[in-house]
């Protein structure tokens, strides 16, 4: 069969267009352990991946929609509580990796090193914008971040790392009369979807993992059985 049959739609689709009720919002998880200092829980897989920007004026790649929630209970069994609604919070910028900003509070511009995004008091839910400027598949670049309450009543936080990372790429080779596709592991959670048109009518159809893996990328065979398809990266 001719390789030129087989066409590879390098996409990655999350829910539709963004913003949507198909986009999962991901969530950075404020409290304190037993002793009083605050404690970050990370509700997503690292790297987060993030989509196209649709933001006017913001290029590459954005989302607001990884907010910073307070705890809405105890857990004792993880050391977690919920903090009081007398401390008032900000979230600080410890460090960033050239390419990977997020914006201030105001909107004006990137956050520096040392600066500081409103949170306020408990409970809160807030949305910073979180933009890669850069189009490096396969590459994460990472923030490093702190949470301080101004007031004093608990100690700051350790600092953490998000890390970010633009769309994968599927790559396509040859083997034996069959297709190879091939994508990273870090995009661990997306679903590979394959149609035969593009036009109206077609339907995206998952083929479903587990996919098996190769060193430090999934890697699928597929038989040659029609003669052309189209195939993407579908996220939650």
């Amino acid at each position: 069969m001719n390789s030129r049959q087989w066409i590879l739609f390098a996409a990655v689709v999350f829910g539709g267009a963004f913003p949507s009720p198909g986009w999962a919002e991901k969530e950075i998880i404020v409290g304190r352990d037993s002793l009083g200092q605050l404690k970050v829980r990370i509700e997503f897989t690292i790297p987060s991946i993030l989509p196209v920007s649709i933001f006017p004026g913001i290029q590459g790649f954005a989302t607001g929609e990884i907010g910073v929630h307070s705890a809405v209970s105890d857990e004792p069994g993880n050391d977690f509580y919920v903090v009081s609604p007398t401390a008032d919070f900000r979230l600080i910028l410890v460090a960033k990796e050239p390419g990977m900003e997020v914006w201030n509070d105001s909107g004006s511009g990137f956050m520096q090193v040392g600066d500081t995004f409103y949170v306020g008091p408990a409970p809160f839910d807030t949305h910073p914008l979180w933009n890669l400027l850069v189009d490096s598949p396969g590459v994460a670049r990472s923030l490093t971040v702190k949470f301080r309450d101004l007031n004093g009543i608990y100690p700051e936080s350790d600092p953490f790392v998000i890390s970010f990372a633009a769309p994968p790429r599927v790559s396509v080779a040859w083997a034996a009369g069959s297709l190879v596709l091939a994508w990273p592991v870090w995009a661990d959670g997306l679903v590979l979807e394959q149609n035969t048109t593009l036009g109206p009518g077609g339907i995206w159809m998952p083929i479903q993992p587990p996919y098996p893996v190769e060193g430090n990328a999934f890697s699928l065979t597929l038989s040659m059985t029609t003669v052309s398809g189209f195939f993407r990266l579908r996220g939650p």
